[in-house]
This record gives structure tokens, C-alpha cells and sequence, in this order.
């Protein structure tokens, strides 16, 4: 279901911006879950207890980093992926270095030296197991918290200073003394990428309003479940029983992602110095369109 954008995005009156959902809206709402914002098909959706409620023709997005996995963390499916059939992942690690407790059927109990670890254990050549990092974010005027899952392909790299890879952002940011809770970040899809791929660029400073909001949002439950929850957690779906372990497998969410080789670990060079940041940052971007 598509429903339109624009209403949600305008800012929030001042007398409602502390406004919290009323026993008659939870009652007419019923449970609607965990939130997050999926990438699939190269377009931002916004899914609330696993079912797509809305989506944007845009193909960039404005969001404040709220909190964020200290570890790229990497998930495992034994399947090939199946729009129609969602399932959680076989196996995954919030550190990247050992299965989760929780996983329904861990590979190993390394993930450095794990078989699904090996170049050549998934589809096409690449590693079976995928790199990942989950973020908390919030839209600029509303205090409600997403998941956002950035796959490997948006995470490591090089680019300008204009459109970088994930974690050349948060180096660039912290590099100009600031915050990444301080600054509006703007996403936009990589259009010459045929699976979904973003760029990140600071587009504007927070208002004291939005920092205040990102702050608290931050340590909320929300928060803290978007950025250790598997996308199959935050929409409510439950483990599959453990599967044999295959030589070659595909993640669920490679629709959403391709692989990359995994970053080289640097021996303590030190990095360049950033450019220092646009003088003129740009207007917050057009509000999402149905």
C-alpha cells in the first residue's frame, strides 16, 4: 500500500510536538510494530511491521543519525532469496567476529575463518555471508525512530566529498569537529549501480529542536532494538529451523545489496585530511512524494 508523504513530513505544529499516541489510536492500530527504511529496488520505504506503508520517488532522503552499530555486522541466509517468503537470516554476528547467540544455525564459530567467509561461497564469486551496518535514524521533524540497514557496498570505498561511502562520511564528519547527530545527512541511491547502492553527504546543521529530539531519541528502546535487531526481528518474523549447511547461498537481502570484498584491515597509516566542509550547505531537500 502507497499512501501519501507530504502530511508527515510537513514540521510538526508546536502544541503536538510532544504529542504521544493516545489509547484510542494504539487501539485502532493495533500492534504496528518496529520501523524501518528499506532500499529495495533502488526506492525509499518506509515498512512498519513487516508491510510496506509508503514510498518515495525521490532518490535521495534527509534523516538524523540518531545511534548506530559500533561493528559492521554480517548475516548469513541458506536460501536463495524469495520476496514471497520472509525469513530470518540462518546466521548472524552483531561484532562480526562470532555468531550471535540467537542465530538458528550458526556456520562456525569464528566468522574470520567460517567456510560462508570464503570468496567464493556465495553466487557470482562472492562470499556467501554479507557485510552490514544498522543505523538508527530519525526524518528531520518527527521524533519516531527507523532502522536502516547501509549493505557492504555503501559502507566501504572511496568517493568525494559530495557523495561518500558510509564510513568515509562519519571520518569526514568527525574530521570537521563535529557530531554525526549534529548534521542532517542526505542518502542518495547511486544511480550507475544496478543494486541498490547509496552515497551519504551532510546536507545542513541541526537546529537546537532537531539536536535536542536526536539526543533523546537516541537512548530510546527503539534505538537501541534498530541497531541490534536483524531486519527479520524488526518486522515481527521468526527463525527458521536450521538448515544444512550449503556450499553456495544467497541472503534475503541481497535484493537490497551486492557484495564487496571485505575492507583490508590498515596498519596505522594516517589518512589524509578531509576537505573542509561547503561553506554553503544545501537546502533540506524536497519532502517525500507518493
Amino acid at each position: 500500500m502507497t499512501t501519501e508523504l507530504s502530511l508527515f513530513q510537513d514540521a510538526l505544529p508546536d502544541f503536538l510536538k510532544n504529542a504521544e499516541p493516545d489509547a484510542l489510536t494504539k487501539s485502532l492500530a493495533g500492534n504496528t510494530g518496529n520501523k524501518r527504511i528499506s532500499i529495495r529496488g533502488n526506492v525509499f520505504r518506509m515498512i512498519v511491521g513487516g508491510e510496506e506503508v509508503r514510498k518515495s520517488d525521490s532518490r535521495s532522503l534527509q534523516f538524523i543519525i540518531v545511534n548506530g552499530s559500533p561493528h559492521v555486522a554480517r548475516q548469513f541466509y541458506a536460501g536463495a532469496y524469495d520476496a514471497d517468503n520472509k525469513a530470518a537470516p540462518d546466521c548472524w554476528s552483531l561484532d562480526g567476529k562470532k555468531p550471535d547467540a540467537t542465530a538458528g544455525n550458526p556456520q562456525h564459530t569464528d566468522c574470520d575463518t567460517c567456510p560462508q567467509n570464503i570468496k567464493g561461497s556465495g553466487q557470482g564469486g562472492s562470499r556467501a555471508c554479507r557485510f552490514l551496518r544498522r543505523l538508527a535514524v530519525m526524518l528531520p521533524d518527527a521524533p519516531d525512530v527507523y532502522q536502516m540497514v547501509v549493505p557492504s557496498q555503501s559502507i566501504f570505498g572511496k568517493g568525494d566529498k559530495n557523495s561518500m561511502p558510509f564510513d568515509q562520511y562519519v571520518k569526514y564528519v568527525a574530521s570537521n569537529r563535529r557530531n554525526i547527530n549534529t548534521v542532517i545527512t542526505q542518502a542518495t541511491f547511486d544511480t550507475d549501480s544496478a543494486t541498490p547502492k547509496l552515497f551519504f553527504d551532510a546536507v545542513a546543521h541541526v537546529s537546537k529542536e532537531q539536536y535536542e529530539m536526536a539526543i533523546a531519541a537516541g537512548e530510546t528502546d527503539e534505538a537501541k532494538r534498530a541497531i541490534a535487531f536483524t531486519v527479520a526481528q524488526t518486522d515481527g518474523v521468526t527463525n527458521k529451523k536450521a538448515l544444512p549447511k550449503p556450499v553456495e547461498a544467497s541472503a534475503e537481502e541481497s535484493a537490497e545489496e551486492a557484495e564487496v570484498a571485505e575492507p583490508k584491515k590498515r596498519e596505522g597509516k594516517a589518512s589524509k585530511a578531509e576537505p573542509a566542509p561547503k561553506k554553503d550547505l544545501q537546502d533540506i531537500m524536497k519532502q517525500w512524494a507518493e
